[in-house]
């Protein structure tokens, strides 16, 4: 049984396969600095137990690469390593596919705890998850015009053919274009869609 740590930082890396050998002894870790690693590894290995993963490593795209992991190894579980303390951060993270959320200012021993419990197979609720429904689902948080925004980037529509269809101006696409991307935590329309192929607009 392997764990996986995807995280840039060496000495962040260092302090997680510390945590994880005293959460489960024996364990056989591998550390990798980018997503395409550790993506690869996944495909090469079919006894991962556990992927950590920073979504800032440059090559992640954030929440994508966490949906694209959960896509592509649904039975793998990811627990996605933040700085973002926002509780809607977390909210999200579960939408997309987390198996859970670890603040890296989280207290050592706390960090160690979620470890042990995710590697012994116990069910257990991340934290901190928001109660609203539409919080917990980014999808159900957008506006009818939001959906058809992302309609559009659906079928590949420049901002130009999204107004049209939505007959309104190309400076209210890229208002609207803001405040979607700002909702699903993305940073552009590429990413945009592929969160939105999840959903059922």
């Amino acid at each position: 049984m392997d764990v996986v740590l995807i995280d840039s930082n060496p000495l962040f890396r260092l302090a997680l396969r510390e945590l994880v050998k005293s959460a489960r002894p024996g364990l056989a870790i591998s550390e990798v600095e980018t997503f395409a690693a550790g993506r690869g590894i996944l495909r090469e290995s079919s006894s991962v137990a556990l992927v950590m993963l920073d979504m800032k490593v440059p090559d992640c795209g954030g929440f994508v690469g966490l949906f694209q992991l959960h896509r592509e190894f649904p039975l793998v579980p990811v627990m996605l390593l933040s700085t973002d303390t926002n509780a809607e951060a977390a909210s999200r993270a579960v939408a997309f596919g987390a198996a859970g959320f670890i603040l890296k200012s989280a207290p050592c021993d706390a960090i160690a705890q979620t470890l042990k419990i995710m590697l012994t197979g116990k069910p257990w609720t991340p934290a901190p998850i928001l109660a609203s429904a539409e919080q917990a689902n980014p999808m159900a948080s957008l506006s009818p015009a939001l959906l058809r925004v992302l309609a559009g980037l659906k079928q590949g529509w420049s901002n130009k053919q999204i107004a049209a269809e939505m007959g309104i101006s190309d400076k209210t696409v890229k208002v609207y274009m803001s405040t979607l991307y700002r909702k699903l935590g993305v940073n552009n329309r590429t990413q945009a869609s592929l969160l939105a192929s999840r959903g059922s607009c």
